[in-house]
């Protein structure tokens, strides 16, 4: 009925097809490869104490296939790398089964008739239940991780990079206005409620360009681009493999 509706329950419960077919194009490491951007969070990661959590709106894990550690990323909106049922909620111990009948099913969407095979359409082993990956849906709530650890990350984080969003989507949109620490908006252009100008009380720097651009930059400024493109050579190699 209108795009957004693929990314409802109501709808998923009444038609799952068309999610389905989405989810073949966007599943992580499908079509898409974690970028320098992801890589230089993963170079921060591996540096003692130079990351304290990325809180990414993102679904697709690429933070995860970057070799970002689990506990360090807090996926707003889900991800795709657990799977459960949407009315009893057991989650399906054998993903990458689920996985393959959505990604490359063996059998035809249409049968003999001409009308949609459901055999290709994933049920919960238990109820019989449509089952999804274990991204938020319109009118489900965040990950109860994303509000308790925002309560202590906006204390503990003595800098902030906000890197390619428009800002737009609450609660998520919200954090920057949480922490009391210096800001650093990484962005083509400048959004939320960011303050730039030279004066002494100014916490807030723009970095305007593309992410990607800004950050070779950034990590030529620190002394980090040899580090930098020799994770981003083995994360493509791990990828390909």
């Amino acid at each position: 009925p209108y795009p957004e509706a693929v990314f409802e329950l109501d709808f998923y419960r009444s038609n799952p097809r068309p999610f389905l077919r989405l989810a073949q194009e966007i599943w992580p490491g499908m079509t898409h490869s974690p970028t320098r951007t992801h890589t230089f969070l993963s170079l921060l990661a591996q540096k003692q104490q130079q990351l304290l959590r990325i809180y990414s709106q993102n679904i697709d894990g690429l933070e995860f296939l970057a070799g970002i550690p689990a506990n360090e990323i807090v996926e707003c909106h889900g991800h795709f790398r657990s799977i459960s049922c949407i009315e009893c909620h057991t989650a399906v111990k054998d993903v990458d089964r689920y996985r393959d009948m959505i990604v490359h099913p063996t059998k035809s969407t249409k049968d003999d008739n001409n009308n949609d095979n459901d055999e290709n359409i994933p049920r919960c082993e238990q109820c019989g239940g449509l089952v999804k990956p274990d991204i938020v849906f319109f009118g489900e709530s965040l990950p109860d991780r994303f509000h308790r650890l925002l309560q202590t990350d906006v204390a503990r984080a003595d800098l902030l990079l906000v890197m390619g969003t428009s800002l737009q989507v609450a609660p998520v949109s919200m954090i920057p206005d949480f922490v009391r620490c210096k800001r650093v908006l990484i962005n083509r252009e400048q959004v939320g409620n960011f303050h730039f100008g030279k004066t002494k009380t100014t916490r807030d720097i723009f970095l305007q360009g593309n992410s990607d651009d800004t950050i070779e930059q950034l990590a030529q400024a620190l002394g980090w681009q040899e580090e930098l493109e020799e994770l981003f050579r083995q994360t493509k190699v791990q990828r390909k493999d």
